[in-house]
């Protein structure tokens, strides 16, 4: 199960991706980097900052690569993992569409921590 957590557009020859949430600055992924990173080698994300006067600071954020099966591109940034399918990254980059959509798997069940809990907490004990 995934749910949906930004996208992916096509920035004059680069990647941007925007993230949900995300307020450092523009994430993006070097046009010189696009060829490597649809080859399966694993490549930097940076983030932009554009500071009025001052030259753009440019940062690194996190990697992108192919997935296992090779069938999506995974963004990892700081402790988060994305995934967006390959076939709409490259549809982006053909430009035949506008964004592809950038998702997160749902988080893991710790099974032993809600085990532990009575059978009946949270249940209304009174009328």
């Amino acid at each position: 199960m995934f749910k949906p957590v930004g996208k992916i557009e096509k920035v004059h020859d680069a990647l941007q991706v925007q993230v949900d949430g995300w307020t450092l600055g523009t994430l993006v992924i070097a046009a010189g980097d696009i060829s490597k990173l649809l080859k399966g080698r694993a490549v930097n994300v940076n983030f932009v900052q554009q500071r009025p006067g001052r030259e753009a600071y440019i940062g690194y954020a996190g990697t992108a690569m192919l997935s296992r099966s090779g069938r999506a591109v995974n963004v990892k940034i700081e402790a988060r993992l994305m995934t967006a399918p390959l076939k709409q990254v490259q549809k982006v980059l053909a430009g035949q569409q506008l964004a592809a959509r950038l998702s997160s798997p749902a988080p893991v069940i710790d099974a032993d921590r809600v085990q532990r809990e009575a059978i009946d907490a949270g249940l209304v004990r009174g009328f």
